[in-house]
């Protein structure tokens, strides 16, 4: 059974109430009451200071992350804005075959991928874009445009124009 004074504290608090002091010494009981009044104080502060965090997220309408993580690499004196990995985006070359595949007849240049490929968090950097782009060369998945420059084989650009179709 627990006692009155017990009852008006948090379960998880109680056992800071065993009071070393008999309950006649009003003075060390005041100085008690005081404490745990500044640890309210303390708690109610930062519970206002989330109270503000969570409006302003809120706020922002779901564009909290864009807002909030924001990231930028510098390459090569070109700045790349990338977001968030996506979670159910491509990754790696498959993302890489699925860009270009939104525009089976363009001749990309690489630069143009990294762009495109962190814009919308299917890459965690431009090196792993350019990692991605080697190995499609290497299996011929893709093929040289010039330097810099890669495009669809013409095979695979006709079938994906006519799923397009």
């Amino acid at each position: 059974m627990i006692n009155r004074e017990e009852a008006l504290v948090p379960q998880d608090m109680q056992e800071t109430l065993i009071l070393a002091e008999p309950l006649g010494d009003i003075q060390g009981l005041e100085k008690k009451a005081e404490e745990f009044e500044e640890q309210a104080a303390k708690l109610a502060t930062k519970a206002a200071a989330l109270r503000q965090i969570i409006a302003g997220v809120q706020a922002l309408n779901g564009d909290a992350e864009t807002v909030l993580m924001q990231r930028s690499f510098d390459a090569h004196k070109t700045a790349f804005a990338t977001r968030s990995p996506a979670p159910n985006g491509p990754r790696g070359p498959k993302a890489v075959l699925a860009i270009m595949a939104e525009q089976p007849d363009r001749v990309w240049k690489v630069i143009d991928l990294k762009r495109v490929m962190l814009e919308r968090g299917f890459a965690p950097s431009p090196k792993a874009v350019e990692g991605s782009v080697k190995r499609l060369r290497e299996t011929n998945e893709i093929e040289p445009a010039g330097y810099g420059f890669y495009k669809l084989p013409a095979a695979t650009a006709a079938s994906h124009e006519q799923e397009a179709a």
